[in-house]
């Protein structure tokens, strides 16, 4: 018809495009047909920025669709919480520090609401606008309920004009967020208060993250790895096979850790491989620290960078005396150390010194080989009056 007569239209908020704002307005139909719908939203974006609304949905800062479950839901907000905890963006310049703030805060704001029926439902009607601006129900029995569910991390304000319940996210993120990964993990300081901290074992190694003065550490779980003397003095690379949980990393289950064992090493020694271990956090895996234990040997006994011999020789061997000792190295090319005794009385309290053929030393150079002497007695004495004669006449 040629009139221009106002009608009642519904306009859909162009930044909350997951729900419509029942927001009616009177417009004059112009005589091409056409509404000026355009100008009806940008008062409305302006009045829901105002709000303090993202610029995007609930349902897109935690990457879910509307069909989502509590499960999902879970498992989403604890991926995106761990990608903007603003502590793993701790070492970034200011403006990406403040950006993951908020984000962390929109995510937790998104979950709390999506995770409850009651206020799920009036944002997939009413919109963000109609959660905080008091648009949904305001019968007595929905007003009690929200009234019980004050003591959670967020809540309903208040009543808000016209009788609906006006939504305020009055939480905590990091308390969400420990709520989440445990009490290790609680804040240390609230949102807004320069920061969020408590994340020191999980985001220790992220971006080189410190926290008053000191760097994070990572969880250490220790593996021992014996090794023979011969891996110790000659230096070798032992492999070790571990088998590590994993929840939201992309790796295999089973993994062969090379392990340098450098010459000279000490009983004791630790190696440390940075996140091969199970993870114990999303993103965030155990430091593996494999510690060198030394096995018995069956000639040598190390002591600090020296080796010592203890060679087992007969009565008779003693007395008469050695000319020389044949001792095997412990190099992996055959060689033979001939050390001379000629003219040595040997007792249980000799010992022999061979300078420069020890373990090596961590500066440079080895310690040396100490020989000593194991003199072994006859178990029985002698009985033969003649034998004992003889005995008494080469010793005295």
């Amino acid at each position: 018809c040629g009139t221009r007569a106002p009608i009642e239209v519904a306009v859909r908020c162009v930044c909350c495009p997951d729900s419509p704002h029942a927001r009616s307005a009177s417009i004059l139909r112009g005589r091409s047909g056409r509404t000026p719908t355009a100008s009806l939203a940008a008062p409305l974006r302006r009045a829901c920025m105002k709000r303090g609304r993202p610029m995007t949905s609930y349902y897109e800062l935690l990457g879910v669709d509307k069909k989502a479950d509590d499960a999902a839901l879970k498992k989403a907000y604890r991926k995106a919480a761990v990608k903007w905890h603003p502590d793993k963006h701790a070492s970034k310049p200011e403006a990406e520090q403040k950006k993951a703030e908020e984000k962390f805060k929109e995510i937790a704001e998104a979950y709390d609401v999506l995770s409850d029926p009651q206020k799920r439902q009036i944002y997939d009607v009413y919109g963000v606008e109609g959660l905080k601006g008091g648009s949904g129900p305001a019968d007595e029995a929905y007003a009690e309920a929200a009234s019980r569910r004050a003591g959670s991390t967020a809540g309903f304000a208040g009543t808000a004009p016209g009788g609906g319940m006006r939504y305020e996210f009055r939480g905590d993120p990091s308390e969400m967020f420990a709520q989440f990964f445990g009490a290790g993990f609680a804040r240390q300081r609230s949102a807004g208060e320069g920061g969020l901290g408590g994340m020191g074992d999980l985001f220790g190694g992220a971006g080189g993250a410190r926290r008053e003065g000191q760097r994070l550490q990572r969880p250490v779980v220790q593996v021992a790895l014996g090794c023979s003397l011969e891996d110790l003095y000659r230096g070798c690379t032992k492999k070790l096979k571990i088998t590590r949980k994993s929840t939201t990393l992309t790796r295999p289950a089973e993994k062969v850790l090379e392990v340098p064992i450098k010459p000279g090493f000490k009983a004791g020694t630790k190696i440390t491989f940075s996140g091969d271990g199970d993870e114990v956090a999303p993103g965030v895996a155990q430091d593996i620290q494999v510690v060198v234990r030394e096995k018995p040997h069956d000639r040598f006994v190390r002591e600090g960078a020296d080796l010592h011999l203890k060679h087992a020789i007969s009565l008779a061997d003693a007395v008469c005396g050695l000319s020389y000792l044949d001792v095997r190295s412990l190099d992996a090319a055959p060689r033979v150390l001939r050390v001379n005794f000629k003219g040595v009385a040997i007792t249980p309290a000799t010992s022999r010194v061979v300078a420069g053929e020890g373990m090596p030393r961590r500066g440079g150079g080895r310690g040396d080989l100490v020989i000593t002497f194991d003199v072994r007695f006859p178990a029985a004495p002698v009985a033969d009056p003649a034998k004992q004669a003889a005995l008494r006449g080469a010793l005295e």
